[in-house]
C-alpha cells in the first residue's frame, strides 16, 4: 500500500551473498558485539525514545542482530494507546512491503522446486492478462522491471481503503492502462507485479497464498506469530495502527487485506523476524546462489535499479545495505540488514509517521559507528531556474496548493491529492526558510534531485524526480533527524 510517512512522505507507493558472514574479514569501522552491546544498547533506547516523542509514534519494536546473536530485542511505549498495552518485542504489527521479501523468497523457493522459471511469461501462466503484458515475465515482476502501473497509484484508489477486493477486480484497475514502459528497459515501483506474484503462487501451489506461506516458510522456521492479515481475527498481541494528524493522535485508517494481499497483507513481530534473519543467513530455505541472485541490483537497458528480486540494493557510507521498508496506513517497518558488518536491525512501529527506516539506520549507526549517517553538504547549484521552481512548488504544498503546470499527467492522479490532502499537516511546520540542493543525478534526460529545506519547525530531506520535460513525476519528503 502507501508508503507513508505521517503528513510528511508524500510520494506514492504500498517506500551480493550474505552467506557465510559470519567468516568474512571485518570492515573498518565495525565493533565487536561483545565490546559495545551495553553502551550501544543504552544509545539507542535514547535515541529511540527521543525520536517516539518529537514524531508523535505510541509504540516501536526493535531487534538488532550482531554477529548472528539477538543484541537487542524490546518493545517501547505502547502498542494500545486506549488500554495502554506496552510494546513487546513479541507485539504484532502490519508489515506492509516487508512483506514482499516473503513473496520474492516464496517464489524462487518454487522455482527451486522446478515449478516455475524466472523467464516464464505471466500471460502463460495466469489467464486472463492483458495482451499488452504477453512480454512480462516473473523476473520482471519480482524486480519491478515490467512496466505495469502500479494499483496504488490509480486516481482516487485511497477513497476505497475499506473496500474489501476480489483479485480480479485489482487486476482490472490497471488492465487497461498501456505499458509504462517496455518490460526490463525501466524500474518503476509496482504493488501490482507483488500482487501478480501471489496469484501466480496460488496458481502454482493450488492452495491460498497463506497457506502455502505458513507450510512453507513460517511453520518450518518457527515463525509462529506471522500470519496473513485478517481484520476480523484474534490476533494474540496485536497492535492498534495510529497517525498523527498534526495535532492529535488518532487511530489509523481501516485498509481491507485485500487490497495489499502479497504486495504487503502479512503481520509479524521483531522476535519472528529474527528467525526469518537467521534463515537467510543460514541459507535454510535458499541456497547462497539464489540470494545471491535476489540480493543482486538488477540490470536495465542503460544502468542498474537500486532493487533485486523483493530487496532493496544500495550502500550506506560505502557498506552494503540490503533491505525492505513499508508503509500502510497505521505502521511504518523496516528490515535493514548491512552484510559486510553483519548486522541486521529490524524495526516495526504502529504509526504510519514512524519513520522506520530512518530509526534503522540510526539504530546501525549506534551499534557500527561506520554505519552513522553523515549530515549531507550541499553542492553547486547551477541550475538555479529549476531550483527556484521547486522551492516555490514546495512552498505552494505546505499550503496546499499546487500548480498542476509542473505535474506529470501520472503526478497529477496519484500524488497532487495527497499534497492537497497533507495541508494541515504540513502547515504546522512552518514557513520555508532556506531550500539548498545536495544531490543531482541524471539518468536519459531524467532528473533525479535531493534538498534539503530547512521549515521554522522542522527540516526535511525534499526527493524529487523530474522527467526529460521537467516535469515532477515523483515528490518524497522526510523529516531530517
Amino acid at each position: 500500500m502507501r508508503l507513508t510517512t505521517g503528513a510528511i512522505l508524500l510520494h506514492v507507493v504500498f517506500g551480493a551473498s550474505l552467506a557465510r558472514a559470519q567468516d568474512a574479514p571485518r570492515p573498518p569501522g565495525t565493533v565487536k558485539a561483545e565490546a559495545t552491546t551495553g553502551s550501544a544498547s543504552a544509545g539507542v533506547d535514547s535515541y529511540v525514545l527521543g525520536l517516539m516523542q518529537k514524531r508523535h509514534i505510541p509504540g516501536v519494536s526493535v531487534a538488532v542482530v550482531l554477529d548472528g546473536k539477538v543484541v537487542l530485542a524490546k518493545g517501547y511505549g505502547l502498542a494500545n494507546v486506549e488500554l495502554q498495552v506496552p510494546a513487546t518485542e513479541n507485539t504484532v504489527y502490519q508489515l506492509a512491503s516487508v512483506t514482499k521479501t516473503f513473496t520474492a523468497t516464496a517464489i524462487m523457493m518454487l522455482v527451486k522446486d522446478g515449478k516455475l522459471t524466472l523467464d516464464d511469461k505471466i500471460t502463460a501462466r495466469l489467464s486472463d492478462l492483458p495482451a499488452a503484458w504477453e512480454k512480462v515475465t516473473v523476473r520482471h515482476l519480482l524486480s519491478h522491471t515490467s512496466g505495469i502501473k502500479s494499483y496504488t497509484s490509480v486516481k482516487d484508489f485511497f477513497k476505497t481503503a475499506r473496500k474489501d477486493y476480489a483479485q480480479r477486480e485489482i487486476i482490472d484497475l490497471v488492465a487497461k492502462e498501456p505499458l509504462e514502459f517496455v518490460p526490463g528497459e525501466k524500474w518503476n515501483y509496482s504493488n501490482t507485479g507483488y500482487f501478480l506474484l501471489g496469484m501466480l503462487i496460488e496458481k502454482v501451489a493450488g492452495k491460498p497464498y497463506g497457506e502455502f506461506m505458513a507450510e512453507r516458510i513460517f511453520k518450518p522456521l518457527g515463525m509462529a506469530r506471522t500470519r496473513v492479515n485478517d481484520l476480523r481475527a484474534i490476533i494474540p498481541n496485536r497492535a492498534q495502527g495510529y497517525e498523527w494528524d498534526g495535532k492529535e493522535l488518532k487511530n489509523g485508517e481501516y485498509v481491507s487485506p485485500t487490497q495489499p494481499f502479497s504486495a504487503g497483507m502479512l503481520v509479524s513481530t521483531v522476535s519472528d523476524l529474527v528467525k526469518w534473519d537467521a534463515s537467510l543467513a543460514n541459507h535454510t530455505l535458499l541456497d547462497e546462489a539464489t540470494l545471491q541472485q535476489m540480493w543482486t541490483a538488477t540490470r536495465l537497458a542503460k544502468g542498474e535499479a537500486g532493487y533485486g528480486f523483493g530487496w532493496g540494493i544500495d550502500k550506506v557510507n560505502g557498506h552494503r545495505h540490503v533491505s525492505h521498508g513499508g508503509g500502510i496506513p497505521g505502521f511504518s517497518t523496516e528490515l535493514a540488514r548491512f552484510p559486510d558488518d553483519k548486522l541486521t536491525v529490524i524495526v516495526l512501529t504502529n504509526s504510519d509517521g514512524g519513520h522506520a527506516g530512518a530509526l534503522a539506520r540510526g539504530i546501525a549507526g549506534r551499534f557500527v559507528p561506520a554505519l552513522e549517517e553523515k549530515a549531507a553538504e550541499p553542492i553547486a547549484d547551477k541550475d538555479g531556474k529549476t531550483t527556484e521552481r521547486l522551492r516555490l512548488m514546495l512552498e505552494g504544498a505546505l499550503k496546499g496548493e499546487v500548480d498542476l503546470e509542473l505535474f506529470t499527467d501520472t503526478a497529477k492522479k496519484a500524488l497532487v491529492p495527497h499534497i492537497k490532502e497533507g495541508k494541515d499537516k504540513l502547515a504546522p511546520l512552518g514557513a520555508l526558510k532556506t531550500f539548498e540542493l545536495l544531490e543531482r543525478k541524471e539518468n536519459d534526460g531524467a532528473l533525479q534531485l535531493r534538498y534539503r529545506a530547512v521549515l521554522e519547525k522542522e527540516t526535511l530531506k525534499v526527493f524529487i524526480a523530474l522527467d526529460k520535460s521537467g516535469k515532477i513525476q515523483g515528490l518524497g519528503l522526510q523529516p531530517e533527524d
